[in-house]
């Protein structure tokens, strides 16, 4: 094989080592967390007839799997105002759509944010900091 043949394999082989995988290409950072598999607004609220809309809108879709981890740390995971489990929260069903997603340690918050899941997400990860 000539010289050149084998630089090119090189760099194309370098090049595929490097790339970023397609989980982490599509992970979104905020100011205190990470989100993949879904669209995060860091500090952003919903209010009350905007969660009902999106309530409705989205009911009959299928349930995404959320999963919300803290790192070294413990927290409780609220969804639109309600506990839904402590960290670390895994497969947490949930509807696709708008929500307002709050990690808590006590009354501390940790993170707050609108998380806006596609129709057809399978899974969201929640990695806070």
């Amino acid at each position: 094989m000539p010289s050149r043949q084998l630089f090119r394999l090189f760099v194309l082989s370098l090049a595929c080592a490097l790339a970023p995988s397609r989980a982490h290409a599509a992970e979104e950072c905020g100011p205190y967390a990470c989100i993949s598999g879904a669209a995060w607004a860091s500090g952003e609220q919903l209010d009350d007839a905007a969660r009902k809309r999106e309530a409705k809108r989205n009911r009959k879709h299928k349930d995404v799997q959320l999963s919300v981890q803290v790192a070294n740390g413990r927290g409780s995971v609220f969804v639109d105002g309600v506990w839904i489990a402590p960290v670390p929260a895994l497969y947490v069903p949930i509807k696709p759509g708008k929500h307002d997603l709050e990690v808590r340690d006590g009354d501390r918050v940790l993170a707050r944010g609108v998380l806006t899941i596609p129709k057809k997400g399978g899974e969201v990860s929640v990695r806070v900091f």
